[in-house]
């Protein structure tokens, strides 16, 4: 009944994404998370419990204690910020 359907498994695909190269997988991610809703990103990027809200080009006052200001700029590591950021907020929920 199932002669000639070829499966492809969730490994399948991982190996086949392993084999692209930085360039080829940040094509494709940055593709995939433009059809992802804002909650999904959010998620994905681990930022999903961390009470912070980014916008990027522009100052944005988070709360009292924490504004960011995000430009396009060379050797900018948003990950490194988005990090700081969850384990500044972190700290300051285990205080309380």
């Amino acid at each position: 009944m199932l002669e000639g359907i070829k499966f492809v498994s969730l490994d399948d695909v991982r190996r086949m994404l392993d084999s692209l190269s930085q360039e080829e997988k940040e094509t494709l991610l940055s593709e995939q998370m433009k059809k992802l809703s804002i909650e999904s990103k959010a998620r994905v990027l681990g930022l999903s419990e961390s009470g912070l809200t980014v916008i990027t080009g522009s100052f944005v006052s988070l709360n009292s204690d924490v504004s960011i200001n995000i430009q396009n700029a060379s050797g900018f590591d948003a990950e490194a910020v988005f990090k700081a950021l969850v384990d500044f907020r972190k700290s300051q929920r285990d205080k309380s």
